[in-house]
């Protein structure tokens, strides 16, 4: 049995992830392991729809087993948002090949990244750190011994992760081999579409201004279930009635919490971060820290939950029945049937962290305490 798999967050599942899923069937396996983004992802908001939908449409257009990259993962950085993928496929001990959309070819980019393993000087980012820059400029000033056109490979969204994914692999010296595929004619920001194409964000522009996606999106109906705006005042009341310790969050960063508290009177969150953001912090980590707070993901918790990974069955289809069966950790994968019978320490509060994060996704439709009562879906 060859299994593939893909690290993903499907926000939404469009016609891009089923043209990666066919391409993995055809060249290589149909055992294809998904590990997707839950109910909050990357860009500190809740996903446009919730996680047991997104894992149906990706089993229902070829995946084999979803399993839920955990809220700590998935609300974090490129680094953590990697390095939590990794952990778990590692982990799980019968992986061959993880597959990634890429704007450069993993050869050119196990290259680039050697390079920069050899000079990258830690000093140099904190001198530019010093000055005021955010640490993604800092740590590209500080890479002044490549020239311009390596430069451009680490601006491209796609290759900033595929990056980090390659460096978690050689970390953890794992088996598995990473394997790009080139996105098909749009890139990750794109706003425009080609065809029958369109990137995430693109599409989920659309949505929430009520246009139509149904040719960039295979069968299924989608409409925007939540948005970051629907927190605004919740945000607004645990800034005012509670003690918030700001450094006890891991995108916290000096002077935050004053440009925050000032701002509290603004009349939504795109106002806020708009005034908040700065030459040193980016909307990007303003809105990951809103988020962090929002749902109580405390810095400390993501370094214990290093030492031990695990995940949770969102949708299957037979052949994914057969990966879990083969899976070396079992134990460290749940279903709702044996959440708190098998869970315990750092994974029982982890998960207890979903379930909270879950309700809150789910405090506008009514859908209070379903995060482990929902049926794994089964194809």
């Amino acid at each position: 049995m060859k299994i593939a798999s893909i690290i993903a967050e499907y926000n939404p599942f469009h016609n891009g992830h089923a043209y990666q899923i066919q391409k993995i069937k055809n060249e290589y396996s149909d055992y294809i392991i998904i590990i997707m983004s839950g109910n909050f992802v990357q860009r500190g908001e809740p996903a446009i729809i919730n996680k047991f939908k997104r894992a149906k449409i990706a089993v229902d257009n070829g995946a084999s087993l979803v399993l839920e990259l955990p809220l700590i993962y998935s609300t974090s950085n490129a680094e953590i948002f990697a390095h939590g993928g990794i952990n778990i496929l590692n982990s799980m001990g019968i992986v061959d090949r993880l597959y990634f959309g890429s704007e450069d070819n993993s050869i050119i980019l196990k290259k680039l990244l050697k390079k920069i393993n050899t000079n990258l000087d830690d000093a140099k980012i904190k001198k530019f750190l010093a000055e005021g820059n955010s640490y993604i400029k800092s740590r590209e000033l500080a890479m002044d011994f490549l020239p311009r056109e390596e430069k451009e490979i680490l601006k491209k969204p796609n290759n900033i992760l595929a990056l980090e994914y390659i460096k978690n692999l050689e970390k953890l010296n794992s088996k598995i081999k990473p394997y790009s595929i080139e996105r098909k004619n749009v890139n990750h920001n794109d706003d425009f579409s080609i065809d029958e194409f369109a990137s995430a964000s693109y599409i989920r522009r659309l949505c929430y201004n009520n246009e139509d996606v149904n040719n960039f999106i295979p069968h299924y109906e989608l409409k925007v279930e939540n948005k970051l705006e629907n927190y605004f005042e919740i945000f607004k009341y645990k800034m005012i009635s509670e003690k918030i310790n700001f450094k006890d969050y891991f995108d916290y960063e000096v002077g935050l919490e004053n440009r925050i508290l000032e701002n509290l009177d603004s009349k939504n969150f795109e106002e806020l971060i708009e005034k908040v953001h700065s030459k040193r912090h980016s909307k990007s980590r303003i809105k990951r820290l809103v988020l962090e707070i929002l749902l109580d993901i405390k810095k400390d918790e993501i370094k214990k939950s290093f030492e031990e990974p695990y995940t949770r069955v969102l949708a299957c289809d037979k052949r994914g029945i057969e990966i879990f069966k083969k899976s070396k950790n079992k134990n460290k994968i749940y279903s709702f049937k044996n959440f708190y019978d098998k869970s315990n320490g750092i994974i029982k509060k982890m998960l207890e962290k979903e379930i909270l994060a879950s309700n809150i996704y789910n405090i506008k439709n009514g859908k209070i305490n379903t995060d482990f009562t929902t049926e794994v879906y089964k194809k």
